[in-house]
């Protein structure tokens, strides 16, 4: 009888890896954000909320939840603060700004 072989993945938290590995690994993604997608990153990741991002842009709140969705799932985050680490990586900000 075959047994299936169980891959366990455990994902490293955020918040314990160094930036070296920050780095390779949200390098890339964050050149996938658009302009707006990166402006709103940079003030989630200020602390900003939504209703207040979306008033101080110009835009429905909805808009903003929607844009905050795309860049979670685009850098395969899950979190808030998720998005404040990544932005605390100060390579990470200078790839972000080459754009």
């Amino acid at each position: 009888m075959n047994t299936p072989i169980v891959i366990n993945f455990v994902e490293e938290p955020l918040m314990e890896m160094d930036e070296v590995k920050l780095v390779h690994i949200y390098s890339n993604k964050l050149t996938l954000l658009t302009k707006k997608q990166r402006v709103i990153f940079d003030l989630l990741s200020s602390g900003m909320m939504v209703k207040d991002i979306a008033k101080h842009l110009g835009l429905a709140d909805i808009t903003v939840k929607v844009v905050k969705a795309r860049i979670m799932v685009l850098l395969d985050i899950k979190t808030l603060q998720d998005i404040a680490i990544i932005s605390k990586c100060t390579a990470c900000n200078y790839v972000k700004q080459l754009n």
